[in-house]
């Protein structure tokens, strides 16, 4: 498939290959589990953490410019990078961006992993492979009211994503639900691991299948593997994503909380190392079960006057990383955190040596007072950890926070947490879902390292968005944030807050920076990519600056001596709109439209332009200064407004509807008038005084207009003959006239 060519969706035949299965002998356990253990709350230590860049990734107002089916919750965001691209896949929607966070594409995945007609896909992750510099991407497609499902999976032909891929399906199923499949790549084969559930209901097991690398980076037809499962004595095997090469892959799995599905009961936790690949027939299967102090199921996370209100689900491990025999892993845990009174949720990380293997590390990072939540980690290089996850509180919405480990520090330290994107609003799901009880927020999300600069992670987090009424998600809306991340030599700046937050898309706005560690001559401050001009520091905590042009929500960053300083704002650049032309069109709507101004944002669904209170159809915009749209029905003289990214444009037009006469009833009366008579058509305004009626040039009086379609009147006297009626609404006269008949 040419991602680049991808098509609007439709139904596709789905390739399927038969893979020999491999079924697991059920390993022995001998001796008492394990007694649970409370795992140490951690500490911060001096390392600093930076953000190097950031970016507004896909939201879902941007998804749903790709259909209705893409109105989907909870968010579980996904990002793999190689030397020059980023993938990210959310829910059902794929994208491909450059380091700077320009947008390239956005697909819809059903059609990317050619999902039958009746099917849904969820459950998306990505990995870029460094031995092969090929993507491999997988989810699940399931279909009502058996949610019988396949797993579904893709490999690129090459580094370029917006290229060919190869897709694959495995184990497709009438009656068994595959739930979360999770990928891993070693140096020669691809391990996918799920949960099976009988119709969504039963839990059946894990299955893990193990593939020849080779074959699926060949495209080859036919792809040999071996089955692993159901197994009914585990769950929820996370298969790590290995920075080195190795040719054995790692998985690990939570095995101190059998609460949840009723498996892992006699083990801690399990490290499993598969050997071998199917091609040669010596596949091998290596657990070990490690004590490690036991996690429990989490609490609900609290927001903003609704204390309790978004799920986290259960303490299943969510991801695991693997470099040069060092693997970290992590999920959800309960916990008490230093000085509250109350058990939150929290994140428990989990540090692994691999040769042994031993567990190095076990804790959990929490928040006094809040919860933190879906934690994804990531490893550079140098063996830094980095880990994004989410925050809530009863003073703060959900929102993306991020902190990590050097390689070098005290075990059980991190560096000081920093929230990098804030959450905008309440989060509530129910209305738009037609759910009840806690919201589901989210799986996971999601962390990479960059290839380009070993020394980087990128890592992609949701967070609670401001919705819109026009495309139904007000109180339930996401958005996903990218950053870049990387450890370097503290800096002492810190970036908290600009004045004003926004301005023009031309630039020109004076800004004023307040924080920490400024050094005039030496501060820096970017807008985006884009870098502000006339930077100038009167003091240690505040500088100014003017913005360059720009499009949409922007974050900005500042830099002191060429070190990143930390922590991150936004600014929103306000678009413009100048001319429309035609001014005029049909009430019925159909015209296509051209909008001129400033601050389009050429990316599909990111601008809106509304006619009074309807959208335009169809918006394409060519340029940041020009775009098309189909005008909606509608009525009178409306004001056009402009939206980019969510925010408002300023300067408007206006566009007259014309409208149209279609009957009138009684036909005729006396020349006294008096008459009351229905006249139907299109395009009245139903505003009192606003639509008008003329008998020969005479006004009808006591208008009356229940519908835009629809209006009474009383005739006017007139000479006896026939005689044209036509509407004027809001000094609009109408295309078209009906006669009647003077007596």
């Amino acid at each position: 498939m040419e991602v680049h060519a991808l098509p609007a969706r439709a139904a596709i035949g789905l390739r399927a290959s038969r893979i020999p299965v491999l079924h697991l002998t059920g390993k022995t356990r001998t001796g008492a589990p394990p007694a649970p253990s409370t795992a140490r709350v951690v500490s911060p230590s001096t390392a600093s953490e930076q953000v190097v860049s950031s970016f507004e990734a896909v939201s879902l107002d941007r998804q749903l410019a790709l259909g209705a089916d893409q109105f989907v919750t909870p968010p579980d965001p996904q990002i793999a990078a190689s030397s020059t691209q980023l993938v990210e896949m959310v829910n059902s929607s794929g994208s491909v961006w450059d380091k700077q966070g320009n947008l390239i594409q956005i697909f819809d995945l059903n059609t990317f992993f050619n999902v039958p007609a009746g099917y849904s896909f969820s459950d998306p992750r990505v990995i870029f492979d460094r031995d092969s510099q090929r993507w491999f991407a997988s989810g699940v497609a399931f279909v009502p009211p058996t949610y019988g499902s396949a797993v579904v999976l893709a490999v690129s032909s090459s580094a370029d994503a917006t290229g060919t891929w190869f897709q694959y399906s495995a184990n497709n199923s009438d009656t068994l639900t595959h739930d979360q499949p999770k990928i891993g790549v070693s140096s020669d084969k691809v391990v996918v691991s799920w949960n099976d559930f009988f119709e969504a209901a039963f839990f059946m097991g894990q299955s893990t299948w193990v593939l020849q690398k080779s074959q699926m980076v060949a495209g080859s037809s036919t792809v040999n593997g071996a089955a692993i499962g159901p197994d009914s004595s585990r769950s929820s095997l996370v298969p790590a994503v290995q920075l080195t090469s190795n040719s054995d892959e790692y998985l690990v799995f939570n095995g101190t909380d059998c609460g949840t599905l009723g498996g892992n009961c006699g083990s801690s936790f399990g490290v499993v190392r598969i050997s071998g690949t199917p091609l040669q027939g010596n596949m091998a299967w290596n657990e070990s079960d490690p004590v490690v102090a036991a996690t429990s199921a989490p609490p609900t996370a609290d927001q903003p006057g609704a204390p309790g209100s978004i799920a986290t689900n259960d303490d299943r491990f969510l991801t695991a990383v693997w470099e040069n025999g060092v693997l970290w892993t992590g999920g959800n845990d309960a916990c008490l955190p230093p000085g509250d009174s109350s058990v939150r949720v929290c994140s428990r990380l989990v540090q692994v040596t691999t040769s042994g293997p031993t567990v190095a590390q076990n804790f959990d990072i929490a928040s006094t007072g809040g919860g933190l939540y879906y934690p994804a980690l990531g490893m550079d290089g140098s063996g830094d950890m980095y880990v994004a996850y989410n925050i809530s509180s009863g003073s703060q919405y959900i929102g993306v926070r991020v902190t990590g480990q050097v390689a070098s520090a005290p075990p059980q330290t991190m560096a000081a947490a920093q929230t990098i994107r804030a959450g905008d609003a309440l989060y509530d799901m129910n209305p738009c879902f037609g759910t009840t009880g806690a919201s589901r927020w989210g799986d996971y999300n999601g962390a990479a390292l960059d290839p380009q600069t070993p020394g980087n992670v990128w890592v992609v987090g949701e967070y609670a968005a401001i919705g819109s009424a026009a495309n139904g998600d007000a109180g339930c809306d996401w958005s996903t944030f990218a950053a870049q991340l990387t450890f370097g030599a503290p800096t002492g700046a810190t970036l908290t807050s600009i004045s004003p937050t926004s301005g023009p898309a031309a630039g020109g706005t004076g800004v004023t920076f307040t924080g920490t560690g400024f050094v005039n001559g030496a501060t820096a401050f970017k807008f985006g990519a884009a870098a502000a001009t006339s930077a100038a520091c009167s003091t240690s905590t505040t500088c100014t600056a003017t913005s360059p042009a720009g499009i949409g929500v922007v974050s900005v960053t500042a830099t002191v001596n060429g070190l990143p300083a930390s922590g991150a704002v936004t600014f929103s650049y306000i678009p413009s709109l100048t001319s429309i032309s035609p001014q005029t069109g049909p009430a019925t709507g159909g015209t296509l439209i051209t909008f001129t101004g400033t601050g389009f944002d050429t990316t599909s669904g990111s601008t809106t332009f509304k006619l009074g209170a309807n959208p335009a159809s169809g918006v394409s915009c060519s340029s940041s200064t020009s775009c098309t749209g189909t005008s909606p029905s509608g009525a009178g003289a409306v004001t056009v407004r402009v939206t980019v990214d969510g925010v408002a444009g300023t300067g408007s037009v206006r566009f007259s509807y014309i409208p149209s006469l279609a009957s009138i009833s009684p036909t005729s009366g006396p020349t006294a008038g008096g008459t009351v008579v229905t006249i139907t058509g299109a395009g009245f305004d139903i505003v009192a005084g606003h639509t008008k009626f003329k008998f020969g040039g005479v006004l009808a009086s006591n208008v009356t207009c229940s519908t835009s379609t629809s209006c009474t009147a009383v005739t006017p006297a007139h000479t006896a003959g026939f005689v044209r009626v036509v509407a004027v609404v809001d000094g609009v006269r109408s295309s078209s006239f009906v006669g009647f008949r003077y007596r």
